[in-house]
C-alpha cells in the first residue's frame, strides 16, 4: 500500500505541475521576441550624431527597424525609425505592448539631449508614418501615439 500511496502522490504531483505549466502559458503576457530571429544577424542603419549614436542604437537592439536616422538643431532632436517588414508586422500585432517600450526609448534620447524637444517618426518600411512618439522639454514624460 505505502508503494501504491507514493506512486498517487507523484503521479498527482506531475499532474499539477503539468497543470500549472499551462495556466502560466495562457495567464502570463507574451514576450517580445525579436523580429525576425537573431538581432545580430540584422544590420539596421544608424544615422545621428555621436552623442545620440548609443540611444539610437538602442531603438535597433531588438531587430524591429531597420534605419534610424536623428537629425535636430538647439532646440529639437527630430527621428524617423523605420521598421523592418518583420517589425511592421509585429508593430501591427503588438503595437500596444510596444508603446511602452518606445515610451522609455524616448525617455532615454530626452536624457540624452537635456533642454531639447523630440520627435520620433515610425515609419513603415514603404515610408508611411504608422507611429509617433515625442516628449516637450516641459513635459515630464514621453507620449506616443499610432497613426
Amino acid at each position: 500500500m505505502n508503494r501504491t500511496r507514493r506512486l498517487g502522490a507523484g503521479a498527482g504531483t506531475v499532474m499539477a505541475i503539468v497543470a500549472l505549466a499551462f495556466a502560466g502559458e495562457r495567464l502570463a503576457p507574451p514576450m517580445m521576441a525579436p523580429a525576425g530571429g537573431d538581432p545580430h544577424k540584422r544590420a539596421c542603419n544608424v544615422d545621428a550624431p555621436e552623442v545620440l549614436k548609443p540611444v539610437a542604437r538602442k531603438w535597433c537592439a531588438d531587430g524591429l527597424f531597420a534605419r534610424a536616422e536623428i537629425t535636430g538643431d538647439d532646440q529639437n532632436v527630430i527621428s524617423v525609425m523605420q521598421f523592418t517588414p518583420n517589425g511592421a508586422q509585429t508593430w501591427e500585432l503588438q503595437s500596444g505592448l510596444l508603446m511602452g517600450e518606445f515610451l522609455g526609448l524616448t525617455d532615454q534620447m530626452a536624457a540624452a539631449a537635456p533642454g531639447k524637444s523630440i520627435s520620433v517618426a515610425l515609419h513603415d518600411p514603404a515610408g508611411r508614418r504608422v507611429g509617433a512618439c515625442a516628449r516637450a522639454t516641459t513635459d515630464t514624460a514621453a507620449t506616443c501615439g499610432t497613426q
